[in-house]
Order: C-alpha cells, then structure tokens, then sequence
C-alpha cells in the first residue's frame, strides 16, 4: 500500500488524509498558512468545499473553497495555534483540533471524503511527528524550522537567535565572542535577521553579527518562532547571499497571559581562564551580569483587539580583555609594567594628561529593550498588526587589545546606540481565492562614541629581548597604546529606514499566483574621520653619542642590537622629547572644515517580484518566479576633478642593482571618477524549484532548486566615497606609507587635539579618495540545491541528504590605485615597491625596524605612489568565489518524552575578499596576498570545513502538568582557516599581508638568511613542523592553514512548579555552556590565529630585510612560531552558567 506521504485515516465511511508539513515555499515572513486538497472517495477533487480556519485563543477566522481541483489555501494566518479546521460540503462537517502553524511554512491538511456520512468525531492533529517539518509537497529550499520545543528546551546563555540558527549544521558561529555566524562559508555581514518581515539588521554594516547593538533589539521571551532560510527560492526573500534568521514576535490572545523572569551570571558561574604562556589558569575576572524582563498579553476587545508588552533590562560587568602586560593575570604581551609607568610618569609629569589604567573597573553595558504590539481582527476577512520597539545600549568597548599590543583605559570608549522601530502590516481575505498583505515599517537609528579621554592616539612601540624569567610570549615587539581611539575622532551616525510591502495571493485552482512590490527608503548620515585629533607612534630611534639624555644610552644606541632595558629607555626618552617615528593627522582643507567630511546620503531599492506554484499532480510541484531589484542614489560624492585626471606614472632610472636608482614620483590622478553610485543599477533574479513526492509506504521525497539572489553590501561600504573625496579634508603626515621620514629633532608632539602640528619640514598634504568601479554591483550569488529526504521504518526517524551550490554572479573586492609603479620583482617574482633605500639590506635591523638616516634617509614605501594623495581606494566587481556543501541529517523520537537529532555538514567555500572591516583600506590590508591588488579566490576567512551538530531533549511530567525538561547540544568543527605571511611588510605596499616564498631546498641560495647557517636551519625546521614543505619553490596559499578542531556541549536543565495561584507556574532553569569544560579544563577551548589588523588571521614566522645587492630576500628568522590565541574576551572558551526563575501566569 502507498501513502503518497498521506497518513490515511477512516471514520465510519468518511476517509479524512491528513498531513503536517511545513517548508518556506510560501514566504510570508511573518505569518503561517495552511492547505490541501478535498477528494472524494473515489480519489476524485471535490470542488466548492467549504474550508473554516479559526484561531482558538484569539478568534481570528480565515476562510477558503477548494477549487475544481479540491484544492484550497489559507494565507497570512497567525503563527502558532491551535487551529480548528472545519470541512463542509454538502451537510458533511469534519473539524480538526490543535493544528499548530510554523513561522513562514505551509501546513497541509487534506481529506477524503466518503458517501456515507455519519457523525463525526473532532479528530486532534498536534503536528509533532519528527519530520513533519520536512514533508510537503512545496518544500523545495535549504533551511531549518526551529520548533517550539527546541526554543524551551535548548541552551542559550547569550538568549540571542543566533544560539538557535546553530541547530543547522550549516550555519557555524565561527566568532562567538563576537556572535558572528557564516552560513555555507559565507560571508558573515552577508546574512539577514528579519523580526516581524522586517530587517533588524546593523543597517549601516559595523557590526559583525548582523545586528546594530550587541544583544538583540528584541528580547528572546517576545519571540514566537524562528525559521532559518539558505535558498529559499521564494521571490518575497531578498537582501541577503548567506542566511536569513527570520522570527515573528508573540501576540495577545482573548486569555491575559504573561510571565516575569529574572536571569542571573557572575564570575563564580564560570570556568577559569587559560593562559597560553604559563600553562595555567586563573580566576574569570569579577563580573556580575542581571537580567530582568516580563511580558504580558490579552484582550481589549474579547475576539477583536488583542495587546502584548514586553520589556527587558540587561546590566552586565562583564569585562572584555583578554591580553595584558607581564605579570598580569592575562595573556601576556611583551610590555613590561615598568615601560606602564614610564609611560604613564612622562604623559602626567611633562605633557599633563593621564593615560589611564590597564585593569577594567566599574565599566558596565547597559541595554533596555522594550515591545508594544497590538493585533486587530477587522471583520472574518481582514486582520492588522501593529508594533513599536525600542533599545537603547550603551556598551564597553576595548580596542588595541591583541597578542602584539595593549592599551590603556584612556584609549577605550562607550559606544552608545538607539534604535526605535515602528511596523504596521494588515492582512486581507477579500475572496476565498485572493488575500494580500501590506506593511509598512519605519526605524530610526543614531550610534555615536563617549570616549574616555580627548588627546591624539598614541602608540609606544618597545621590542628587544625580554628581561629573564619572562612568560613565552607570541612576539617579543609589541605596542603600548593609549589617547582617543583614533576612529573615534570624529564619529557619529544616524540612519532613517523606510520599508514598504504589498503582495497579493491568487489562488487558480492547480496553481498560486503571487506577485507584488516593496520599496526600502533609506537615509545616511555618518561622521567618520580618523585621526582629526592626531596619531603618534614613538619607537627607538638609531642614535650616536649625545642623541640621548639617559645614562643608560649614553655612548648611543643601535636598536636592532640594544637590550630590552636600553629600548624602553629611548621609547620613553623619545616620548618624552616629543620625537616621534610616525605621525599623521586629518584636517579640513582650504575653505573646508571637518564637517564637510560627513557623508550624508540617500539610498533607494524598489522590488518588483512575479511567481506561480503549479501543482503538476499529485506528486509533483513546481515553482517558477521572478524578482527584479533596481537601486536609485539621489545624492553623489563630490566630484573630484583631480583624482579623475589621467594618471603620469612615476620611474625609477640608473637602477643598475635593487640598491640605487633615481626615483620619480607619479603625479596627475587616477583616470576615473569618484561621484560613481549604484544608482540605476537593477538586477533581474530568476528562481525555479521543484519537489517530487515518491508513491512509497514511507514518506519520500526530492527537492530542490535554482535561483539568484542579491544581497546588500554594507552601506558603509558606499558610504566610505562621501566621505573620502579628496576634497573636504587633507592628511599630513611623516613616517607613514607614502611620506618622508619624520625629523628626528624634538617637539613635534602636541597632546592638544586642537593644536596639531601641521607646518614641520617636509609636511605635504595628501589627499584620500575612496572610489566605486563602474561595474560595481551589489553582492549576488547563484544557489542551487537538491535533497533527497526519506522516513526510516525504525523510531521514527527521517533522514536527509542535501547538496548545495553557490556561484558568485556579483562581488566585492577592493585595490588601493595609489601604490606607485613597482619598482623591483622579488625572487618569487613578486611586484616590490620600496625605494633602492628600503630594499637594501643594510637598512633593515635584524629585529624587522628600519634605518631611515645617513644613506638609509630615502627609504619609503610606495616609492613612485603620487605624493598628492594618500589612500585611494576602489571598489572592484569580481565574479570569481564559489561554494559546495552537502549535509547529512537524522532525526527521530524515541517515545513521547525523547527526541533527538544528528547533523554533519562538508563546505568548500572561496572569496577574494573577506571585507572584514567598514573603512576601505582596512578591507584591502586585512587579505593575505602574492601580488599586491591581485584578484585570486582562496578559501574564505568564514570556511568551517567540517561540522557535526547534535541534540538530545527529554520533557516528563511527573506530577500533575509541571514537567522536568533536560536539552542537550553539541557541537564540533574544525578550526577557522589562517595564511602563513611575513612578519613585516615584504614588498613596500605599506602593509603587513605578504605570504611566505619557501625556497626549493635547503641551501638553495634562493634566499639569504641574515643569520646564517643556524637561522636557515631554524627555518627548515618551522617549515616542516607546519607542513610547509609542499610549498617548496613557491608561495603558500592563502588561508591554507586551519586552526585546530574545537567542541563543546551546552546544557539545559529546567523544572516547572506550582505557582500562586491556579493556571500559574514557576520556571527554574539551569544553562551550562560549554559543560565539558566544567568537567575537565583541557575541554571546549577554542584556539585559533588571531586576527591581525594587516592581513586578518595570520601567522609569522619569518621577516623580510631587504634584497641582496643580486636581488635576492634576506630573511630573519623568528626565535619562535606567533602563537595562537585562546578565545575568551567573554569567556568562550570556559564554562558559564547562567540561573533562571520566571513566573508564568
């Protein structure tokens, strides 16, 4: 007997085929629906069916008549349940009872009616089977329902959506210090996060986790259901190429309903932190982190108008720093508490400011979240809803904290954010066949720095062998940094979003037609200048006899040779007198102040979207769409004519060997214009799926589907050309890629913000430009998939196979046009930009510093760039990036108190850029390449190659209704992909991203090494102890390296008791994160490279100094491999548990 996926049923001589399924094919965002078809029993349609669909708590009625096809469609239903269906035709009636709808899914419900009818009994359909979420007929796409349970049951110490778009094996939480998900090995800012069918994303893209505050906007305990989508074909689906996390917010009922609850975390409910130096652990830092919410629901009109609040305080002391100095209870970085306290004498004593402290205090982030909804049935055909949400954060931040520098507290700030949110949607049923629904959002946003201190930034650079008895440290050069963050200058950013929507339903008998438009207004103001109040690097400068005042430098200083004590000494001194290494500032430039550097823009999308679902037969769906996205840009930057003059290149002559040559400097522009928008740029996107239901006794499917779909690049991306124009503002600077040495005399340091030097010997203003290509799109990429999903014969179990397939159409990657031309090919034939002096090797220290005096005065970076202007970026288009994933997943239920899940997810996945960062040249250095500005796919920064996911829940009810619930997860991953690169910058771009040339053979004299025979030795040895030796004659692949395999469980715990009164609960719940931790302090770590500002996540092990006067790489080898770091800014890599009572009535 086949039961084409139908479980039959019969009462007496009636027959009713009933079946839950749920899949996003019908993507309402925000609501669920429900369908069938009506047969007679002689397999015949039955047209004219009456079909009655009533939300119990609230009332909501929806009706439908099947076609003359018996079928049938109900949309834009509330979320949840229970439904009551009631089938009528011909006096006949069967109703259904306790049928639950899923977030953006469609339930089937199909009957079989017979000739004789009798009484019939209500038959209870609670849609709990394992795999009901799988099976339908319009599942065609990649995602994942979570389910209720899976909400109440799993653990979830951040209570954030991203812990539960874990459970799909394709989704990894590859930053959970930073709540970064990539979906596929996708691009983390690619995703969307929609609440209520409206984006909640950080509109503006500077935050990693998609969001525009660190928790949520919306509290956890106001969410209803969640879907996650991948490809779902839908052409309601847009704005994002990795994943979509869609949730819809609770509603009122006619009960009044709600619930208080208080969840509460400090550092005795966690586990000890690592310390990758000593091999010990210590105490988590003091912290103390309070929760406090409630929400509540009911009636204001019983069956008519309904309200729902809720509001949440989050206060947490939560510190966020993982490195410090020596001594400390910290990673240890190479500064010593002595080069603190210099420090922090001279800033006090001679320059009259304090640098603050290296330990958190009484820092704190603060949230409040706060929800209104209101839900209206405006007769039997038509329903409104109607939300307001507000947060308000103000959050800790601590920059410059990492495995090569650390700073103090005056150079940390208080980012505070507010963002108020307004949605109106109204569904309508104006036929049995036609329904639409329309909504209109509005969000108002505003982010802006409180900083600690008002200075310049500062940077203290010290190296030099550490004092005896010192920690193992990751480099023994490292920074000290204090003074106003030099991004958060001058900062400030408000973004207005309009959102419209219309779509319509129309139901013709085998097929659905859905088609309709919406429209994204949005407005963009944001300040952002970096370094308007001044950047100061200080570092040890060569110096003879008398340079110096300190006894201990008496006879001079050579800093590639001095002792650690020595080098403080001159950093300190030079600090001190005010002679810096480096040096810039931004400033207005003639008849232009700062202010005329804010970018303040506009940016419109109309979608216009067609589609047909046709039910072929009984067995087969397709669904054919199409969606056309076109951008318009009413404001453009301001036309620089000059970086749009053609470009005279610069030129080396007389360069007979790498160490001389006459060098010219380019001058002109760049050849293209800067005031390029995305305006007019529009993007046809056609999407086609399919499923196919086998005639099998078990249930049996394939799906799948084709589709283009586009994103949205981050809009500080376009927002970057408004406000680098080269117009409003100049950089000046010395010291810096592109510019002259600074004068080692004293004094050019000036703590006054509003006093920087801009007037010293060899000062030239320059000029930063950012540009968009003509081509550039936004991100879009081709996905494709096919699953084949079958129900086993044993506990009820189902499981699935799933290939996916992406292809980037539309790409983003950036160059920096402002190099110069090369002015020498390495031994691996890479482009070499340095002057004759930088490639000397007699003006490299062995420790990687240079010698920028005597013969060594010409050496610069970027030797033939145009000394006009500064960075100049562009915005390239690339097609180039792909993916392949497939997924195995099992799921079953072993008895009415067990279920249980498995999941094993294989990814390949390639980018040419990561974009890892909101400032233009902060994306173009954090790639590790060959050739500077090349275009070459690697393996994504987001790779996570291998995951398994898995998940245990037990519920019992012990004692009258009041259940005892136990969830488990697990997850296990390999680590994050990481390239091998030198520890300074090899080729002269200015920058620190250049990967490893590993020569063909020891002793090959490809290359020499400044140490000789033991430092060539010492490098072998690195090589094979990595795995290296495969890249002999050749340079190692980006991203070709992967951290270590990490795993951890989470544990939930929770029992329900009496409360106060009849019908209240109360609710203990225990959540463990990462419990093997718990168990052994060796389990659940996290170890990986750690990103570096200059080339993301690498790794060094040898420098550059220079070429031989035949052209060949000098090379230092490193005493030791960097290290990697131990991930626990908030304690990620040790257990955390976290307590919670809430009062349900």
């Amino acid at each position: 007997m086949t039961n084409r996926n139908r479980v039959r049923l019969s009462q007496l001589s009636l027959g009713l085929a009933l079946a839950l399924a749920a899949a996003p094919a019908f993507a309402q965002n925000t609501t669920g629906a429900v369908a069938g078809r009506i047969v007679g029993s002689d397999s015949q349609p039955v047209s004219g069916a009456q079909v009655t669909i009533v939300h119990t708590p609230s009332g909501s009625v929806s009706a439908a008549t099947t076609g003359n096809d018996g079928r049938y469609s109900a949309r834009g239903l509330r979320v949840g349940g229970p439904y009551t269906i009631t089938i009528t035709k011909d006096g006949v009636t069967e109703v259904r009872e306790g049928v639950y709808l899923q977030l953006a899914e469609t339930t089937s419900v199909d009957a079989t009616l017979g000739e004789d009818v009798a009484t019939l009994a209500a038959v209870e359909v609670t849609g709990e089977v394992v795999g009901s979420e799988i099976f339908s007929t319009t599942n065609m796409g990649a995602g994942t329902a979570v389910s209720r349970e899976q909400l109440r049951t799993l653990a979830s110490v951040q209570r954030n959506l991203q812990d539960y778009a874990r459970l799909d094996p394709r989704l990894s939480q590859t930053d959970k210090d930073r709540g970064e998900i990539s979906a596929a090995g996708q691009n983390s800012r690619f995703n969307s996060i929609t609440i209520d069918g409206v984006t909640t994303n950080d509109t503006f893209g500077l935050e990693a986790n998609n969001l525009p505050t660190l928790k949520q906007p919306i509290s956890i305990d106001a969410i209803d259901s969640v879907q996650v989508n991948i490809s779902n074909y839908d052409v309601t689906q847009k704005g994002y190429t990795g994943a979509n996390i869609n949730a819809v917010t609770k509603s009122g009922t006619n009960d009044f309903r709600g619930s208080v609850y208080y969840v509460y975390r400090d550092d005795n409910l966690a586990g000890d932190r690592f310390n990758r130096a000593t091999g010990g652990f210590s105490n988590a830092p003091a912290f103390k982190e309070d929760t406090t919410g409630l929400t509540f629901g009911g009636p204001l009109i019983k069956d008519r108008l309904y309200f729902f609040i809720a509001h949440e305080e989050l206060v947490s002391s939560r510190g966020g720093l993982n490195f410090g100095p020596l001594g400390s209870n910290r990673t240890p970085v190479a500064i010593t508490p002595t080069a603190i306290s210099g420090a922090r004498a001279i800033a006090s004593g001679t320059w009259g400011f304090d640098v603050g402290g290296e330990d958190v205090t009484a820092s704190e982030l603060t949230v409040d979240d706060s929800l209104i909804k209101l839900d209206a049935n405006l007769g039997d055909r038509h329903r409104a809803s109607l939300r307001w949400s507000k947060t308000e954060q103000n959050e800790p931040i601590f920059p410059t904290n990492f495995n090569n520098a650390i700073s103090l507290s005056s150079h940390w700030y208080n980012q505070a954010k507010t963002i108020e949110t307004y949605v109106g949607q109204v569904f309508s049923d104006w036929t049995d066949n036609f329904s639409t629904e329309a909504k209109i959002s509005y969000r108002d946003y505003a982010s802006a720095p409180i900083n600690n201190s008002f200075l310049p930034q500062i940077r203290l650079n010290f190296s030099g062998a550490l004092p005896p008895g010192s920690p193992s440290v990751s480099s023994t050069n490292a920074g000290l940094v204090f003074g106003t963050e030099r991004s958060r200058h001058f900062n400030d950013l408000a973004t207005e979003t309009w959102n419209y929507y219309l779509g319509a339903n129309w139901f013709l008998d085998q097929h659905e037609l859905k088609f309709g438009l919406d429209y994204d207004d949005n407005d963009v103001y944001n300040a952002f200048l970096q370094d308007t109040r001044g950047n100061y690097t200080f570092a040890c400068i060569n110096g003879g006899a008398g340079f110096y005042s300190d006894p201990l430098l008496a006879a001079g200083v050579t800093c590639n040779t001095a002792t650690r004590a020595q080098n403080e000494a001159a950093v300190l001194e030079n600090f001190r007198r005010g002679r810096v290494s480096s040096y810039q500032v931004q400033v207005g430039a003639p008849g232009f102040d700062l202010n005329d550097g804010a970018a303040n823009w506009d940016y419109q999308n109309i979608g216009l979207f067609i589609q047909d679902t046709w039910s072929v037969n009984y067995n087969l769906t397709l669904m054919a769409g199409l969606r056309i996205d076109q951008k318009q840009m009413n404001t453009r930057p301001l036309y620089n004519a000059a970086a749009g003059a053609a470009t005279v290149n610069g030129s080396i002559a007389g360069n007979t060997t790498p160490w001389v040559g006459t060098v010219t400097r380019a001058s002109g522009g760049f050849g293209i214009r800067n005031d390029v928008t995305l305006d007019g740029n529009e993007l046809f996107q056609p999407r086609l799926g399919f499923n196919y239901t086998f005639d099998t006794d078990r249930q049996t499917q394939l799906r799948g589907g084709v589709g283009l779909f586009e994103g949205a690049a981050a809009n500080v991306w376009l927002s970057n050309p408004y406000s680098n124009t080269g117009i409003a503002t100049r950089v000046i600077g010395c010291g810096i890629s592109g510019f002259a040495a600074c004068p080692t005399t004293d004094g050019l340091f000036n703590p006054d913000p509003n006093s920087q030097p801009t007037g010293f010997v060899g000062a030239v203003p320059a000029a930063n430009v950012d540009f968009l290509s003509e081509d550039l799109e936004q991100p879009s990429v081709w996905k494709a998939n096919l699953a084949f999903d079958h129900e086993l014969p044993w506990g009820g179990m189902v499981v699935s196979a799933e290939y996916i397939r992406t292809e980037v159409e539309n790409g983003i990657f950036y160059k920096h046009l402002n190099l110069g031309a090369p002015t020498a090919v390495g031994t691996d034939g890479r482009n070499l930009f340095y002057t004759p002096q930088g490639l000397n090797t007699n003006c490299w220290n062995t420790n990687g510093s240079t010698i920028t005096t005597g013969a060594c005065s010409g050496f610069r970076s970027r030797a033939l760039n145009n000394p006009n202007f500064n960075n100049v970026l562009l915005a390239e288009n690339t097609g180039k990036g792909s993916g392949d994933n497939f997924s195995l997943s099992l799921n079953g239920k072993l008895s009415d108190h067990w279920t249980w899940g498995l999941g094993y997810s294989y990814t390949r996945a390639t980018e040419v850029s990561p974009l890892t960062s909101s400032v233009a040249n902060s994306n173009w250095n954090s790639v590790s390449v060959f050739q500077a500005n090349e275009e070459v796919e690697a393996n994504s920064a987001y790779l996570v190659k291998d995951r398994v996911v898995g998940q245990l829940n037990w519920t019992r009810a012990f004692f009258g209704d009041y259940r005892t619930s136990f969830g488990v997860f697990y997850e296990g991953r390999a680590g994050k992909p990481y390239s091998w690169v030198f520890d300074n910058d090899l080729n002269g771009d200015g920058n620190i991203n250049d990967l490893i040339y590993i020569p063909t053979r020891p002793g090959s004299g490809e290359v020499v090494f400044r140490g000789g025979a033991a430092d060539e030795a010492l490098f072998w040895q690195f090589v094979q102890q990595n795995g290296l030796e495969k890249y002999a004659g050749g340079v190692v692949d980006r991203n070709s390296a992967f951290s270590p395999w990490t795993q951890s469980f989470d544990v939930r715990i929770s029992q329900e008791l009496p409360g106060f009164m009849k019908g209240h609960k109360t609710v203990l719940q225990l959540d463990v994160l990462n419990f093997g931790n718990l168990l052994n302090k060796d389990w659940g770590r996290i170890d990986e490279v750690g990103f570096q500002s200059q080339g993301g996540l690498s790794r060094s092990f040898v420098r550059g100094l220079g070429l031989t006067e035949d052209g060949r790489y000098v090379y230092g080898t490193l005493p030791n491999v960097e290290d990697l770091t131990t991930r626990q800014n908030r304690g990620e890599s040790a257990w955390a548990a976290q307590f919670t009572i809430r009062y349900e009535f």
